[in-house]
């Protein structure tokens, strides 16, 4: 019960979808990598062999040249197959009247593209190999055309012919399988990033952009689908939107479309929800992939009437960079899933970026801008951005981030005020600590941030912290820096649990947002100085600019009056007083009396407590810049007990600076900056006790006299 509402975890999520078995194998095994699963074939090792039987023709660093775009011909191929010849004959019967690119064809293809011509790779020939496969390439829908054609493979099909290996290579890729019924789209999207895997480094210099594991992809999708009670209760089916901002090859969008399948399969749901895919990538090749994969889905209810089968679902997959080139400025959506890069710099982006920024909450950036060094806590303002109004069902969103989006920023910055945004409209429902090695190209501690703008009455004004960070099975195998798992059974369902279920225990705590939420406050303390003049220090007087520029007469009147003082303990007001004597002695002085006072006070002021506090001519007390400080206030303390606590205890003259106020997109005018942090040791650390130093130094004296013998050893 929380805030008298409660919240049930829905029986469709423990007991059915995550107790799934995943096409048939066992559950230990659900979220591990393809090559992991007890599979008779190796796709994706295999397709490795054919780029390394071109090694002496291609390059390796364009590998992908070859692995990737003819592994996706080959998968719309598999496709097409069981319809080629139905679209050929309705070519041959219709071509006068639609030509040879029409969507009429799509009825016969029983897809949504097709292709109209008779060839296959195994079928292109051995002497113009090339020419057909042009014109083969070329006879696909435009939909399909465009997928193959962003791999600029025509360049490297020209070198192959060359040294006449085209055709064996499309001969080779014949062989493989590739039809949805036999490779899944999560399938297929695994042998593609375990190809780009395999030579990331040639191919992109930030490959693991794309690479999020399935695990990571099921728990997310679970928690943005958990508790709609819409989505699962309709009895007349709904039409829901999800978008990817950062889609890579759309891991994120197929893996949630069969949940949805899943359980419109086990029957779950009420009725079958309609959920239109969107999404937007800037790698090529990805976004090929992607497509691809969507391209070859269908939407439709239970029974796949002819109408719903050939619709496009990869029709709303943009290629573009989200940032600066946002291909959906119009629309907001239901749910939202993203993997961001990690610290990637967004110089790139900086000019559109500032220029929408400027706009303010017009924008999608109007509450800070971050780091050019790391752009994701950019991409949470635009995943927030596109969240669908109330009125529309709403909007939830699953991002993973690293941790640096939790803290970075001091009060006042671009990533507090982002924070402080975020609580501000209460976007923030959870956020679960994920455990560390189960990337395939990154060990560092990564988080899910859980956001929406329709949070339950029970819910408002909270964040669900969850650290989940011991939730992890190994793998048999490590893949890359990926050594661990999330488990179905245990692992995901204790995660979406506990979150759906607002437990407050020892891995989870349930807390108002103003938690996370400080002022730092400025603080001064007075001046205490006296001004002796040392004739020792007379040279650094004189090498300072504004005495430097004096005449040497002046000079040397300036020095007579100050060593006439030299040794005497004067107070701080005499330098001003001093300043404006002397210049009356000298002939059309160079430096005014303010800068001469200044120049003896740097020079000859010792600052002691035990001389009189400076005021100032109003009679002010005058701070010492050095003894210049911050505090950092919790948010529902009042400064005098904070004060009285932590600061007057040891300097019992500071005081709270009252011009120093709060400033930023939110500002409130009040005292002190308001600053952001959410921090997870605040109540998850785990004291750990110190080995006693008894043991420590015996391990010295073993570790010594072990090295003592293999020495005596060494030397006989």
């Amino acid at each position: 019960m929380i805030g008298g509402a409660v919240w049930l975890f829905p029986q469709y999520l423990v007991e059915i979808s995550f107790c799934l078995s995943y096409n048939g194998f066992v559950q230990e095994e659900f979220f591990m990598p393809t090559n992991e699963i007890n599979k008779n074939f190796d796709y994706a090792n295999e397709i490795w062999k054919i780029a390394d039987y071109l090694r002496d023709i291609i390059k390796r660093s364009e590998y992908n040249r070859i692995v990737l775009p003819f592994a996706l011909l080959r998968r719309l191929e598999c496709a097409l197959e069981p319809t080629r010849d139905a679209v050929v004959k309705a070519v041959e019967a219709h071509e006068a009247d639609w030509g040879r690119e029409h969507d009429n064809y799509c009825q016969f293809s029983k897809k949504a593209f097709y292709n109209v011509t008779s060839f296959r790779l195994n079928n292109l020939g051995a002497i113009d190999t090339l020419e057909a496969l042009v014109d083969y390439i070329n006879g696909f829908s435009p939909n399909a055309r465009d997928i193959l054609l962003r791999f600029k493979m025509e360049e490297t099909c020209k070198i192959l012919q060359e040294h006449d290996m085209l055709y064996e290579v499309c001969r080779r890729f014949s062989t493989f399988d590739l039809s949805p019924e036999n490779v899944s789209d999560r399938e297929m999207s695994n042998i593609y990033e375990h190809l780009i895997e395999r030579f990331g480094e040639e191919i992109a210099e930030d490959a693991e952009d794309f690479m999020t594991p399935r695990d990571i992809v099921r728990l997310a999708v679970g928690m943005i689908f958990a508790n709609d009670d819409e989505l699962m209760n309709s009895d007349t089916g709904i039409l829901r939107t999800i978008y990817d901002p950062t889609m890579g090859t759309g891991g994120f969008i197929t893996d949630a479309l069969d949940l949805l399948d899943e359980w419109h399969k086990d029957k779950v749901m009420v009725a079958p929800a309609v959920v239109v895919p969107y999404g937007q990538e800037c790698e090529q090749e990805s976004w090929a992939m992607g497509k691809a994969n969507l391209l070859l889905r269908n939407i439709g209810d239970a029974q796949r009437d002819k109408y719903d089968s050939i619709k496009d679902m990869s029709s709303h997959i943009m290629y573009g960079d989200t940032l600066s080139d946002d291909k959906f400025p119009e629309n907001t959506f239901n749910y939202i899933l993203s993997n961001p890069p990690y610290g990637k710099k967004w110089e790139k982006q900086r000019p559109a970026v500032e220029d929408e920024a400027k706009l303010g909450f017009r924008g999608r950036f109007g509450a800070g801008l971050p780091s050019i060094d790391d752009g994701s806590m950019l991409f949470l303002q635009h995943v927030v951005s596109k969240f669908a109004p109330i009125e529309k069902g709403g909007g939830k969103a699953g991002i993973v981030l690293s941790g640096s989006p939790l803290f970075t920023g001091d009060a006042g910055s671009g990533p507090s005020n982002v924070r402080r945004w975020l609580f501000a409209k209460d976007y923030i429902d959870c956020i679960v600590k994920l455990p560390s090695e189960i990337f395939f190209r990154t060990g560092i501690s990564t988080y899910l941030w859980v956001l929406t703008n329709n949070k339950s009455e029970g819910r408002k004004g909270m964040v669900q912290l969850i650290d989940a960070s011991d939730m992890k099975t190994p793998l048999r195998k490590p893949q890359g820096n990926k050594r661990y798992y999330i488990s179905t059974e245990k692992q995901i369902d204790w995660i979406v649990k506990t979150y759906v279920d607002g437990h407050d225990h020892g891995n989870s705590v349930l807390v108002p947002y103003e938690d996370f939420m400080f002022r730092k406050v400025t603080t001064q303390q007075p001046l205490h100085m006296a001004i002796i003049v040392d004739e020792a220090k007379m040279h650094d007087f004189f090498a300072l600019k504004a005495i430097g520029n004096l005449s040497d007469d002046n000079k040397v009147v300036l020095k007579a009056a100050l060593l006439r003082n030299t040794n005497t303990e004067m107070p701080y007001n005499w330098a001003e007083t001093f300043a404006k004597e002397i210049r009356k002695n000298m002939v059309k002085p160079e430096a005014s009396a303010a800068q001469l006072s200044k120049a003896i006070i740097d020079t000859f002021g010792v600052k002691d407590p035990k001389y009189d506090v400076v005021l100032d001519n109003k009679g002010n007390i005058v701070a010492d810049p050095d003894l210049k400080d911050f505090e950092n206030v919790p948010w529902d303390m009042p400064f005098k007990d904070y004060m009285d606590k932590e600061v007057l205890p040891y300097a019992p003259e500071t005081w709270i600076d009252e011009s120093v106020l709060d400033k930023g997109p939110l500002h409130d005018g009040k005292v002190g900056v308001v600053g952001t942090n959410i921090s997870f040791n605040k109540y998850f650390y785990r004291y750990e006790e110190s080995r006693k130093p008894e043991l420590i130094a015996e391990e010295i004296l073993d570790l010594e006299n072990g090295l003592e013998s293999f020495m005596e050893e060494f030397l006989k």
